[in-house]
């Protein structure tokens, strides 16, 4: 079994220990030094540490409307601003393209998808790899799944898996809400737990323009204690989106506004990115548009 990373170096590790409101005075001096020993392309983000990766949903094929139809291929693509997930951004608020291949047979499936991104010690290529059941019981849907996160080529590696159930239900021919768990019982290879549950609504128009949200909450345990780093607990957060998306054909455009709870000091110690005295920015409120493209092998026949 690989050894777990943390997602920081023990130098940022060491300053990590010292990040509390009333002590962030007196490791000014060390941040200022911290800054000044990194190369020019790391001074955006921390250049010693890992954002946590996290799956890319922007091209990720609707359900199909037939569940119960034998085999099917659905294929999307997307560009996106600012690839921001759970309301903090894994691409350092600059743009993302992202495919995802998907293959279906009854209620079981199985797909591939990949994003850019732009974080420290990792490489430039997401991938999410991810299967499960998707049964339909009249106008209620539940997905249950896993997905595992990784990054091929990195200096480091925290891949991890992520087991998931996302029942949706269709209140009427226009109106759809749905619920969503997520559970992770080694995120990033830090030892700590990770949970999010959230609640979704969408309500589409005949013109083919929809309205939908997002409420959630993260939540975190304590990471596994290192030589050079001791134990220490994740911030958890409540997170939203909100936002219309308008769908012509196989293209669809949204335009989004996410946001969290987090403080500046808390998104330094989930993402790893910024500087210990003054926090990160990479979970800053952000209004986000995606272009995206679907399309399955049934519909081009």
């Amino acid at each position: 079994m690989p050894r777990r990373q943390p997602f920081l170096t023990s130098g940022t590790q060491s300053a990590l220990r010292n990040v509390r409101p009333r002590r962030l005075a007196t490791i000014g001096a060390f941040a200022i030094a911290i800054v000044g020993i990194q190369p020019p392309a790391a001074k955006a983000q921390q250049s010693d540490s890992a954002t946590p990766p996290a799956p890319s949903t922007t091209t990720r094929p609707a359900p199909p409307k037939d569940a119960t139809s034998s085999f099917d291929v659905n294929f999307g693509a997307a560009i996106t601003g600012d690839y921001n997930y759970r309301g903090y951004t894994l691409s350092d608020h600059k743009p993302s393209a992202s495919t995802t291949i998907e293959a279906t047979y009854n209620v079981l499936f199985a797909g591939v998808n990949t994003a850019s991104v732009k974080m420290p010690n990792l490489s430039q290529l997401q991938m999410t790899d991810y299967a499960g059941i998707r049964p339909t019981f009249g106008k209620l849907t539940v997905e249950a799944g896993v997905a595992y996160y990784s990054y091929p080529g990195s200096a480091i590696d925290i891949s991890y898996p992520e087991y998931y159930v996302a029942p949706t239900y269709a209140l009427t021919s226009k109106l759809t809400v749905g619920l969503g768990a997520y559970f992770a019982p080694d995120y990033s290879r830090t030892g700590a737990w990770e949970n999010y549950n959230a609640v979704q609504a969408k309500y589409t128009f005949d013109s083919g323009l929809s309205f939908s949200g997002e409420l959630g909450r993260q939540g975190f345990g304590t990471t596994t204690a290192t030589p050079s780093s001791p134990a220490y607990k994740l911030p958890d957060y409540t997170y939203w989106n909100l936002g219309f998306s308008y769908a012509y054909k196989a293209v669809t455009f949204d335009l989004r506004y996410f946001a969290t709870t987090l403080s500046k000091q808390s998104c330094f110690l989930i993402t790893g990115t910024g500087q210990p005295a003054t926090g990160s920015n990479g979970c800053d409120p952000a209004v986000i548009a995606t272009l995206s493209w679907n399309a399955s092998l049934s519909g081009l026949k």
